[in-house]
């Protein structure tokens, strides 16, 4: 299993999972078990983590990825849990550094931050209710905002030198790589589809399919098929689109679908056909042929994850040195996961990516991100 050297924070779990409050005079120096939640893993000068605090990261990790510690094994586990402590030890290190520097306007990020995290719940209260559950409450997490702010911060103050590709940079991959911009023969139509139950009798089967018919003759008779597609069509995607399901390629539709519309000519309605989910028929409204993106349609994504892949990479090494400069000391073995081989960056991905695009790099995984 992939095992990473920091865990970014990402998404609203890693984002509400707040660290446990530092030791205090509790922390006995003298405690040797390393199974003792006060024990002492790793310290530095006025800091300390402590097996509890190192306990309650790994705990984190599991929920995040649904696992337990069965399910990552006995041989696993101690590579993990060395990633987990050096999780926390990075981010304590760069927090330290922040905190010798003056940022700009970091109550106006902290606060835009916390109102897009409330943003991506419907009510107050599914807010609230996705706190409680996290175990966190809203100050526990307004401090957890601010120190990725910080680290943020500290990152483009100190880490970050030019990021932004440059065109040629642009070009040169482009060219190195077209076998990523191969797009696939690609169609946008519209629909009208009436749903028939996989246990429908013979008469409402046959009342469906007067009901596509009946909507059917109507587009041919000169109706616009947006309109009956709103009024008539069952599909809940399409129907309030006007019956358009945008542009799909082979295989992205249910069994019988793409036989009819890729035998259709564009504008031309099919006749009816049945399908898994009902009867229904389509009109082919575009063509997109199959061929290399070209460069002007690939540069956007191309451009930022180039920028994502240096900011990566100058991030990492900013890391690494506040790493190999802090003389840490750890007071449990640490085990390395398994070398990887390395992953292809830059190139496209998401929605924009051509069909065998490689992922893009990861944003660096040395620190946490902004919420």
């Amino acid at each position: 299993m992939a095992l990473p050297l920091f865990r970014r924070a990402s998404g609203w779990t890693i984002t509400l999972l707040v660290a446990a409050t530092l030791c205090a005079s509790s922390c006995h120096p003298r405690i040797t078990d390393p199974h003792d939640p006060n024990f002492i893993v790793a310290q530095k000068d006025n800091w300390t983590i402590t097996r509890s605090q190192l306990d309650h990261e790994l705990d984190g990790y599991f929920k995040e990825h649904q696992l337990t510690a069965a399910q990552v094994g006995p041989t696993n586990m101690p590579a993990l849990e060395t990633a987990m402590l050096r999780n926390m030890v990075v981010e304590k290190l760069l927090l330290a550094q922040a905190g010798t520097m003056q940022f700009k306007d970091i109550d106006k990020d902290n606060a835009d931050a916390f109102e897009r995290i409330k943003g991506r719940f419907p009510t107050e209260q599914a807010f609230e209710d996705k706190l409680k559950q996290a175990g966190v409450t809203v100050d526990d997490l307004k401090k957890r905002i601010n120190e990725q702010v910080l680290i943020e911060k500290l990152f483009e103050a100190e880490a970050l030198h030019n990021p932004d590709p440059t065109d040629q940079d642009v070009n040169d991959f482009y060219l190195g790589h077209k076998d990523l911009f191969n797009v696939p023969l690609k169609l946008r139509a519209s629909r009208v589809l009436v749903m028939v139950p996989e246990k429908a009798t013979p008469d409402q089967k046959a009342a469906k399919k007067k009901i596509i018919d009946d909507a059917r003759a109507r587009v041919a008779k000169g109706e616009d098929i947006s309109a009956v597609a709103t009024a008539v069509s069952e599909d809940h995607y399409s129907a309030p689109r006007g019956g358009d399901i945008g542009y799909f390629q082979r295989g992205e539709n249910e069994p019988g679908f793409d036989e009819v519309a890729f035998a259709s000519k564009v504008g031309v309605l099919s006749p009816v056909f049945e399908t898994p989910l009902g009867y229904q028929f389509l009109k082919v409204t575009e063509i997109k042929p199959a061929g290399l993106l070209p460069l002007d349609d690939a540069r956007g994504v191309i451009t930022e994850n180039l920028r994502r892949m240096k900011v990566s990479q100058q991030e990492e090494a900013y890391t690494q040195k506040l790493m190999q400069d802090s003389k840490v000391q750890y007071n449990i073995p640490l085990t390395e996961p398994p070398a990887e081989a390395p992953a292809s960056s830059g190139a496209p991905s998401g929605d924009q990516a051509p069909p065998g695009a490689p992922e893009p790099a990861a944003t660096s995984n040395a620190a946490p991100s902004g919420p």
